[in-house]
């Protein structure tokens, strides 16, 4: 039994296509039907059920599919371990990030790919509720939302990143008179509200202590890039942490009153599988040199903030 046929197995099973899976193992779709074929024949039962409509597993397919996928993980941990012996950290490392915290990942992420050029880091930019679903699927090693924890009892969740939320307006706005601007203050102009997902925005709105559906929101935007071009190009305010302004010279934050304490975020993974040790290596750089990094960048200065690190501009995520 080969690992390269468990794989194949393991893709169709999960996405029920072979065209998918084709792609995923960059082989043939004709070598992924060789390869389910052969694993058949080796274990002497039929595994997939295969129509011109669609795909479904036998009971012999459900019965192979988590232990297929425990072997292919066992595989995977011994070269990382191994490879990690040698000094020679290798394999691959796939997280999720939730949009308002991006800005902290893209500082852990610079520093994680300069010390280890030879783990290939994959991060995928998404909202909550889709992250929730990734990491369940065992698509994603770690995950960081702004969610105090998800409700699935198979996801261990610890607390990560603290942060900060703003207001954030044109430098011509009126409310840029203001040292700090309250719920009230706000009311009396239009909003563009991020769209962070239902759970991260009643979560938010525990933290103002305020009804923020009774803003005057004007548009929801799931990309806080064009969140904050709309706001540059409108007398609008939005919500974000003061890092997103690195691109942005016409625009300026200023402290949400019942919102000054720090919000805390946190990392997710999944109980039934052993954290990577390329994980918590990624978790310590946050924990360790992301975050006071970071905290330095957000003290009051002269100089503004965008000009003073070129780290953002220098990791992208796919």
């Amino acid at each position: 039994m080969e690992l390269r046929h468990l794989r194949s197995f393991v893709y169709v099973a999960e996405t029920l296509s072979f065209s998918i899976a084709a792609t995923k193992c960059c082989v043939t779709q004709s070598a992924i039907s060789q390869h389910i074929k052969t694993l058949e024949d080796e274990l002497g039962c039929k595994l997939l059920v295969r129509t011109s409509h669609d795909i479904t597993l036998t009971e012999y397919g459900e019965a192979l599919l988590p232990r297929a996928k425990d072997i292919l993980k066992q595989t995977a941990d011994c070269k990382e371990h191994i490879s990690a012996l040698n000094n020679c950290m290798t394999g691959e490392l796939r997280i999720g990030v939730g949009s308002f915290i991006a800005p902290y990942i893209r500082v852990a992420a610079m520093i994680f790919m300069e010390r280890y050029p030879n783990v290939r880091l994959n991060a995928e930019l998404t909202k909550s509720t889709s992250l929730n679903h990734l990491l369940r699927n065992h698509e994603l090693d770690i995950a960081f939302t702004m969610n105090t924890a998800y409700t699935h009892e198979g996801i261990e969740s610890q607390p990560c990143i603290p942060f900060h939320i703003y207001a954030i307006m044109r430098d011509t706005h009126p409310l840029t008179r203001l040292p700090k601007v309250s719920y009230d203050d706000m009311l009396r102009h239009s909003v563009i509200m991020p769209d962070v997902g239902e759970r991260v925005f009643n979560t938010f709105q525990q933290y103002i202590q305020h009804d923020l559906t009774k803003l005057n929101i004007k548009c929801i935007v799931n990309d806080p890039d064009e969140d904050l071009a709309i706001v540059e190009e409108t007398q609008s305010i939005t919500f974000m942490p003061k890092l997103y302004l690195k691109n942005h010279p016409t625009l300026v934050a200023r402290p949400i009153i019942d919102l000054e304490h720090e919000i805390m975020s946190n990392a997710h993974w999944m109980r039934d599988v052993p954290l990577k040790r390329s994980a918590q290596i990624f978790l310590d750089i946050i924990r360790q040199e992301a975050i006071p990094y970071i905290n330095e960048l957000e003290k009051p200065t002269k100089t503004p903030i965008q000009r003073q690190s070129s780290l953002f501009g220098l990791c992208r995520f796919s």
